[in-house]
């Protein structure tokens, strides 16, 4: 495990703790992405044909509960079937531009303590329970959560980058 752009860089070879650890950072992480932005710099769309900052956290959190789900359902049952999510349709959908930030990093917040609360409580042969996507075929428990923690990792930079085009 090692100390990357302000928080834990994980991989496959981290410990469970680790990995935990690194998922209970992601809701902080987030929040301080789009801390300080107004209103308007949080709706801007900076850089044609991407997301504006409150639709990348908005699709964050609804991922976040996908995987989340995704995770449960791998404990609970024996190789679930883990349906693919086409998230793009949510963002006009679900009117991401008119969501509450605040509601949206609380909601994240919670999501996270109450898994990560439900991860720490499993015995070590969980780690390896498998579960079936529709797309990328067979996952497991562990793999799941290093998504989870690449997900948020991999929107960070996007955050990063209208910031940065916004001159923040």
């Amino acid at each position: 495990m090692a100390e990357h752009a302000g928080h834990v860089h994980v991989d496959t070879d981290s410990s469970v703790a680790d990995l935990i650890a690194a998922y209970r950072e992601g809701p902080g992480l987030v929040r301080n992405a789009a801390a300080g932005m107004d209103a308007a710099a949080l709706l801007a769309r900076p850089i044609a044909g991407k997301m504006s900052t409150l639709e990348v956290v908005c699709h964050i959190v609804d991922c976040d509960q996908f995987i989340a789900d995704r995770m449960k359902r791998t404990i609970a049952i024996d190789k679930p079937l883990l349906l693919g999510v086409h998230a793009t349709a949510y963002l006009e959908r679900l009117h991401y531009q008119e969501r509450d930030l605040e509601l949206q990093l609380r909601l994240l917040d919670v999501t996270r303590e109450q898994m990560a609360a439900d991860l720490e409580r499993l015995q070590p042969d969980a780690w390896s329970r498998e579960a079936v996507h529709s797309e990328t075929g067979l996952v497991t428990l562990k793999g799941l959560l290093l998504h989870a923690i690449d997900h948020v990792d991999s929107h960070l930079a996007a955050i990063a980058e209208k910031r940065a085009a916004l001159g923040l």
